[in-house]
């Protein structure tokens, strides 16, 4: 959670700034943070608005929205969530923010041993995969191992499941995996510490990140600019700089 002093307007969103005491609630993806971040302290910078933001898998915030009825503005890491909500007349004004390229990540140990999506079946290879009920790269991996890999294989390699991107990352950076199919996102403050095998694009569909209007909001406006935010020209740009653009 953060506060804001400044109350500078909102250029082209149509808001003017917010009343000290107005709060959003915003549930996001865990993985999306590096671009919600500095988007949501530029809304607060220019608005004087407060935004609680709950970071975790999608699965889980979903999970979370549903269970308390509260909360302002969702964000998804895939639009299969969001259809979700959608489909319980939960959610309004939905739009697009960016993809989640996949990649497969190797850590520097084994990174000799690994060069396509067939190796990820290698016997004593080690992996990290999404929780498919909780993130969006989870149902990504799920559709890579059947359209290009060995599902049975792979799975049989798998030592643990994660449910945020930032999970998957960190086992295969710190060497506990060998290596993950993942997010290229997730890879970027890593460095040298993961090696980024591509995957070729007919092997999946990229999950779409989104962001709508709950229906429980109570500031439905100051929630509209925030979304209307994420979704200019701006926040696309901060999902790219943040590795969710096109690749």
């Amino acid at each position: 959670m953060r506060l804001s002093i400044a109350f500078a307007p909102i250029l082209g969103l149509g808001l003017s700034a917010a009343a000290p005491a107005d709060t959003l609630h915003v549930y996001s993806g865990a993985g999306l943070r590096p671009a919600v971040e500095p988007l949501a302290e530029a809304f607060e910078a220019r608005t004087g608005a407060e935004l609680a933001i709950e970071y975790a898998g999608t699965g889980q915030i979903l999970a979370r929205a549903r269970t308390t009825g509260r909360g302002d503005v969702f964000i998804a890491g895939t639009r299969f969530f969001s259809d979700q909500l959608e489909a319980e007349g939960r959610i309004s004004g939905v739009v697009a923010l960016g993809i989640h390229g996949a990649a497969i990540g190797v850590s520097k140990a084994a990174a000799a041993k690994v060069a396509d999506i067939a190796d990820l079946g290698r016997p004593g290879l080690r992996l990290a995969l999404g929780d498919p009920q909780a993130m969006a790269l989870g149902r990504t991996a799920d559709e890579i191992m059947a359209r290009c890999g060995d599902p049975e294989a792979i799975r049989a390699n798998t030592v643990v499941r994660a449910t945020t991107l930032q999970q998957l990352a960190m086992y295969v950076a710190t060497g506990d995996v060998d290596a993950a199919i993942m997010a290229r996102s997730a890879a970027l403050p890593h460095g040298e510490r993961i090696a980024l095998v591509p995957i070729p694009p007919e092997c999946y569909t990229a999950e779409e990140i989104t962001a709508g209007l709950l229906d429980s909001a109570e500031e439905p406006e100051l929630a509209t600019a925030f979304i209307a935010l994420l979704a200019s020209p701006e926040g696309r740009a901060a999902f790219e700089a943040a590795g969710f653009g096109a690749e």
